[in-house]
């Protein structure tokens, strides 16, 4: 991404059938048996990709293979770097994984922007919201799409995923600069850069 501080690193992987045994050859043998578990090949092409991203990506900040990067799973399901004073962040979506990591608090997310149920933005949108919505210059789905790709980076970075609310989360965004900010109910704000791919929102969120 291109305009991420220089202290959030970023790595992205597209899905091309000739680097898939490769991608996963550098799992750890835990994450290898646990793609194996997923019945669905996409869902394990998604596994294998997404693991790829952030062992390529901290194999570059630790100074080791790939396969000896110390990740874990935490409780809360979120990704930790074991003895490192890094986070670290996973996301996919169709034939794309992301990963991005910094010493702040980081989340990332990326989303196909697809026609999507208009329901979404009760769960979506904060009260306080609505009037930045009807004044941003995107068509209805784009700019939903593009609120749940923020508030989800935003929600990861927490390392709460959807067990905190959408809703009490209100963004103030500047689609000329790329960047957000997310005012959380009773938590700490956030800082967002996103950009728009080939049909996709990219977006990540770190703590100020």
């Amino acid at each position: 991404m291109k305009n991420l501080p220089s202290d959030i690193v970023f790595r992205h992987l597209r899905f091309d059938p000739e680097y898939l045994e490769g991608w996963e050859a550098l799992l750890s043998r835990y994450e290898a048996e646990r793609a194996h578990e997923f019945t669905g090949k996409k869902r394990r092409r998604e596994f294998i990709l997404g693991r790829a991203a952030a062992r390529l990506l901290l194999s570059d900040e630790l100074a080791v293979e790939p396969q000896a990067v110390p990740l874990s799973v935490a409780e809360s399901g979120a990704i930790d770097v074991v003895g490192a004073d890094l986070h670290v962040s996973i996301a996919h979506s169709g034939d794309h994984a992301v990963a991005a990591a910094s010493s702040r608090m980081v989340g990332v997310d990326i989303e196909s922007i697809v026609p999507r149920n208009t329901e979404l933005r009760r769960f979506l949108v904060h009260p306080d919201e609505q009037e930045l919505l009807e004044s941003i210059p995107l068509d209805p789905n784009r700019s939903q799409i593009l609120w749940w790709t923020l508030k989800e980076a935003t929600l990861k970075a927490m390392r709460t995923g959807l067990r905190f609310p959408p809703r009490k989360i209100r963004l103030d965004v500047d689609l000329d600069e790329e960047r957000a900010r997310a005012y959380v109910e009773e938590g700490r704000d956030w800082d967002l850069f996103f950009e728009e791919w080939d049909g996709y929102y990219v977006a990540v969120a770190a703590e100020p």
